[in-house]
């Protein structure tokens, strides 16, 4: 073999193998190569026992020695197949001077030229401090808390650490010898890595999506450096930095951040001791301040002085870990103005579950808070004038009957008005002048009390007062003079001059009285005497009036034999669809056609028929005669198969044991089909007894007929338990109505009664429509049934069936 190389040649592999032995630096690896003669010799070495002796010693050692272990017969044949080979070859060499003991060097090498040979040398001398350190240096490189791995320059796999395997979840037989391009989510990224390498580029925190064994994806920081001799990429190392839970959180913040900010909602971020820390844009806008104005600010900014005491208990529950929920307080914005709001509050946790802070989301409930107090105040208060309504008055009196039971030297005085011939004022000038006038006589009964005092409207043309802390009937009785003096002043009424006196009835507290009834009963019984004595009258009750007790006895035997007599009657106001006009069908209204007294309405009768029991079977005979006329109607005229009739049902009936099989025995006796018929019940009948009304609705709607609450929305608040009952509709009352056009707040209210009903899956009815712009905002509410003097009034049957036959039966039209 040629033993020589020529000049150019020899120095480059000279500059080779000085490069060798850089990268191999500090790994116990040397550079060796054999002459023409077969000798060793050690051109470059680092820090492994023999092999760290030093560069360019010579190894007392030849080919031959190397494969004489092996192969004895042909030992240089088979060192020379080995290298040829790339294969490892173990023997015991010893360089010069032969100082250390022996050591065995492991050889892999390559043909040079087919001149000479060349290769590594690993040594395996056992020195146990280098072990110690050679495996520490394993540890950590195994355990490292960022996942590495070597790659070759074409991206093949060498090695991986055990963090890496852990976070892509592979087996390292699974991972080492395949190219990194496989687990990455986009393999262009790795090729261009791998570029950026080869370019001697340092790869620092490079954003990449890795692929795990499950499927799914990993987020990395990668950090890589190459190795390079002459300019080749030899290998690679990379460190790879798993931020997928952070990214996660990161992604999650930033759409908290994005909910938040696009809330509608006011989110306030605070410290434990409430200091404002965020602020998001609805913040801005329900408190008119802005982020910079408020972060850092205490949140007692926003507390007005009377709300700023509940702030610490606030904060001292937050502090202990608790959320508070829904709580309903009031807040002051940047311009001083007062807005009502809910507030949620939770504490913000660290991971040992210690507060750390506070954030809290708070909404506008302004609207929400003015409607409700528009209910609650509509529910004690006369919508017509404002004054306190019987609900009212009976608790006022009910607190005055208790203080009377325990002292009884208190005294005070109850007293009823009915204004004398007040129905000419109807007949004569119209409903809404009457309505008129009863509001300016409110405001003149106002001025004649008391601020203690009591002045509340019963319902019609009845008035009551209480008259608290009087020292006996003188004062009483120069009340009532005072109030007949104002009245004395004619009203101004559509360019008229009216003279509206009243008659007075004045009943002393007693601690006999053990109800408000009671009271009610011996004032309205003065009442009827002062009358029967003439106009503007006034007296005290006294015995002597059970001759008025006498007069109720004839009116209650008159009502006992009026059925008998055949003196009731039955008139039918149409229900229509207030967009097109078309008869949904009627409300069957009672009329007591009285021999004497002529024809008396509910109101004058219906009291005395529940207090004596004979409302059922007057209700029981109103039962039959609606369904009769309802399937008479549907028989007569094709068009009005599916007429609905409505029957109001007293407090009594609902209550009677056999309030059901009396509905069925109507129904089956007309031959009307269960839907078809409409029992309604007024809201203060079902709300008085809730529990017992729930019971004997469910037990109708067996009969599968239709339940409307009547009257909704006078006097009684029943929101909240309007979900219980299983009810099809509500009627909202004639009042709330005829009010939509005078007051915002009342056209709300109303609104917020057809969305409520909506929300529940309710029908409404409207009562009392009687001008186009009424049905106009009603059919706007979305409310589709409505009746009123707009319509029609109460007719007769005989034209109650003329208009389901106008102008034809197809089209049953009435506005």
């Amino acid at each position: 073999m040629t033993a020589t190389l020529s000049s150019g040649l020899e120095q480059r592999w000279q500059e080779v193998l000085r490069r060798a032995a850089i990268a191999l630096e500090g790994r116990g690896v040397g550079v060796w190569e054999a002459d023409a003669r077969d000798r060793l010799h050690l051109l470059a070495a680092s820090s492994a026992a023999d092999v760290a002796a030093g560069a360019a010693a010579e190894l007392e050692a030849t080919l031959r020695d190397l494969g004489e272990l092996q192969s004895p017969r042909k030992p240089r044949r088979w060192v020379v197949s080995r290298v040829r080979q790339q294969r490892w070859c173990i023997a015991p060499v010893r360089r010069e001077p032969p100082q250390p003991p022996p050591t065995g060097i492991e050889r892999r090498g390559r043909e040079r030229m087919m001149l000479e040979l060349a290769g590594v040398c690993i040594g395996l001398i056992d020195d146990p401090e280098r072990r110690v350190q050679e495996l520490e240096r394993a540890d950590c490189f195994e355990n490292a808390p960022v996942g590495l791995r070597w790659t070759a320059a074409d991206g093949t796999i060498l090695g991986a650490n055990q963090t890496e395997l852990d976070t892509l979840g592979y087996q390292r037989d699974e991972y080492v010898g395949r190219n990194i391009a496989q687990f990455y989510v986009d393999p262009q990224a790795a090729a261009d890595a791998l570029q950026r390498l080869r370019t001697g580029e340092t790869l620092r925190n490079v954003e990449t999506r890795m692929r795990h064994r499950d499927g799914s994806m990993r987020h990395g920081l990668i950090s890589a450096s190459g190795l390079l001799a002459g300019g080749q990429l030899i290998h690679a190392r990379w460190a790879t930095q798993d931020v997928t839970e952070r990214q996660l959180a990161e992604q999650a913040l930033t759409l908290f951040k994005a909910l938040v900010e696009s809330a509608d909602d006011a989110v306030i971020g605070k410290t434990l001791d409430g200091t404002i820390t965020s602020w998001n844009p609805a913040a801005a806008r329900l408190y008119g301040y802005s982020a910079e104005e408020v972060i850092g600010k205490p949140i007692a900014l926003l507390a007005p002085p009377d709300r700023v005491d509940e702030l610490p208990g606030m904060l001292e529950r937050l502090r202990r870990g608790e959320r508070i929920e829904r709580y309903e307080t009031t807040r002051v914005r940047k311009d001083g103005t007062r807005v009502e709001v809910s507030l949620s509050v939770s504490p913000i946790l660290d991971p040992q579950g210690r507060p750390i802070g506070t954030t809290s989301i708070a909404y506008d409930v302004t609207a929400r808070k003015q409607a409700e107090q528009q209910l609650v105040h509509g529910a004690l208060h006369d919508a017509l004038t404002d004054l306190p309504n019987r609900t009212y008055f009976v608790e006022r009196v009910s607190q005055a009957l208790a203080r009377v039971r325990r002292d009884p030297a208190y005294r005070f005085a109850v007293l009823f008005l009915d204004f004398d011939d007040f129905k000419a004022v109807n007949d004569s000038l119209g409903h809404a002048a009457g309505d008129h006038l009863l509001g300016e006589i409110a405001g003149r009964l106002r001025t004649c009390v008391r601020p203690g005092d009591v002045v509340a409207r019963l319902g019609g043309d009845e008035f009551t007062l209480l008259l608290e802390e009087i020292t006996g009937l003188p004062d009483a009785e120069h009340a009532a003079r005072r109030i007949q003096d104002s009245l004395a002043t004619p009203f101004s009424l559509e360019g008229c001059e009216i003279l509206a006196s009243a008659s007075i009835g004045v009943a002393l507290s007693d601690p006999d009285h053990g109800q408000v009834q009671d009271l009610l009963r011996d004032a309205d019984l003065a009442m009827y005497h002062a009358k029967q004595q003439g106009r503007a009258r006034f007296q005290v009750f006294d015995v002597a009036m059970r001759d008025s007790a006498e007069a109720r006895s004839g009116m209650e035997a008159d009502l006992r034999n009026a059925l008998e007599r055949d003196e009731f009657r039955l008139v039918f106001q149409p229900i229509v669809e207030l967009e097109s006009g078309r008869v949904h069908g009627f409300e069957a209204l009672l009329r007591w056609h009285h021999p004497k007294r002529g024809v008396i309405l509910p109101l004058d009768f219906v009291p005395l028929a529940e207090q004596t029991g004979l409302i059922i079977p007057i209700g029981r005979w109103v039962l039959q005669e609606a369904c009769r006329h309802a399937r008479g109607w549907q028989e007569t005229f094709p068009a009005a198969a599916g007429l609905r009739i409505s029957v109001n049902l007293s407090a009594e009936q609902l209550g009677h044991p056999r309030i059901v099989e009396e509905v069925r025995t109507a129904l089956q006796t007309a031959g009307l089909a269960p839907p078809c018929l409409s029992l309604e019940i007024s809201e203060r009948v079902l709300m008085e007894s809730v529990e017992s009304s729930t019971t004997a609705l469910g037990q109708l709607r067996g009969l599968n007929v239709e339940l409307h609450m009547d009257d909704f929305g006078t006097g009684y608040s029943s929101l909240s338990a309007l979900p219980r009952f299983p009810l099809q509709g509500i009627k909202v009352d004639r009042s709330l109505v005829h009010r939509m056009g005078a007051r915002r707040t009342d056209l709300e209210i109303v609104r917020s009664i057809v969305d409520l009903a909506g929300n529940l899956g309710l029908g409404v009815i409207a009562e009392g429509v009687e001008t186009v712009t009424q049905r106009a905002r009603l059919i706007a509410f979305g409310c589709r049934l409505g009746q009123g003097q707009l319509f029609a009034k109460p007719l007769e049957p005989a034209a109650a069936g003329a208009l389901l036959a106008e102008p034809e039966e197809s089209d049953r039209r009435i506005a």
